[in-house]
């Protein structure tokens, strides 16, 4: 009976790499994969990639609060929706951060960037805040799923100015919301779909902001996913490593 087939169950292959750049002297991004070893469909996961900003102290501090307390909050907390799992995540790790930013000298204004995509019960769901971005690859099409939260961006969307533009101003990198920088924080959380086999996603760092998303795509769709995170960041290095960068790409199968 050739209609009838047991259905495949999907598993999940992810890559990871971080690098300092050319420029910087210090890598203030982080980045996490939890639990590391899990890799059927079945259970909880989160991805997360964290950017930190505030001088060498505070920047690297910042990021490295967020991956630790994100995942902490969201293993935390099961049994509420998927929304208000990620959301209490990222709050508590804005508390942390804007509390240890108010109190002890040397992390004055020390905030981050902050990207997860988790995966419960099959559905994947992303929270979001700054300028770390989070695409889906499905379909031999590349779908940025997540708004840049920037003076220039929000700029863009309300047609002050043109996307080329938007790509060369002068304060394409100034933030409008991260992790740390006020008491109440506005995260962007939203459903993305369920595990489908072929389809890969890709959490980024800005210092990847010199490769295209035809670049992106093609790199991710040619590679295994470490590969794949190793060649995207050198390429971010051929073309000037201006900032740290760091890439997660995580492959359903």
């Amino acid at each position: 009976m050739s209609w009838w087939k047991h259905k495949r169950p999907t598993s999940i292959a992810y890559g990871a790499s971080t690098h300092v750049g050319r420029v910087r002297s210090e890598n203030q991004d982080a980045y996490g994969c939890f639990p590391e070893q899990a890799t059927n469909g079945h259970g909880d996961r989160i991805f997360i990639v964290a950017d930190g900003m505030g001088g060498h102290a505070g920047g690297k501090e910042a990021s490295r609060i967020a991956i630790r307390e994100v995942p902490g909050a969201f293993f935390d907390t099961e049994g509420q929706s998927a929304h208000d799992r990620l959301r209490s995540a990222f709050r508590l790790a804005n508390e942390r951060i804007y509390d240890k930013a108010h109190s002890e000298e040397g992390f004055e204004r020390m905030g981050t960037t902050c990207t997860a995509l988790a995966v419960i019960e099959g559905a994947i769901c992303i929270a979001h805040v700054g300028d770390t971005r989070a695409y889906r690859i499905a379909n031999e099409a590349i779908e940025q799923l997540t708004n840049d939260h920037t003076l220039v961006e929000e700029m863009r969307r309300e047609g002050v100015i043109t996307a080329d533009e938007a790509r060369v101003h002068p304060r394409r990198n100034t933030l409008t919301r991260a992790l740390g920088v006020e008491q109440a924080l506005n995260v962007d959380v939203y459903d993305v779909g369920t595990l489908t086999p072929n389809e890969r996603y890709v959490l980024c760092s800005d210092g990847l902001a010199g490769v295209t998303s035809d670049e992106l795509k093609q790199l991710v769709l040619a590679s295994d996913p470490q590969i794949a995170t190793e060649k995207l960041v050198a390429l971010a290095n051929e073309r000037g490593g201006h900032d740290n960068v760091t890439v997660v790409i995580i492959h359903v199968t």
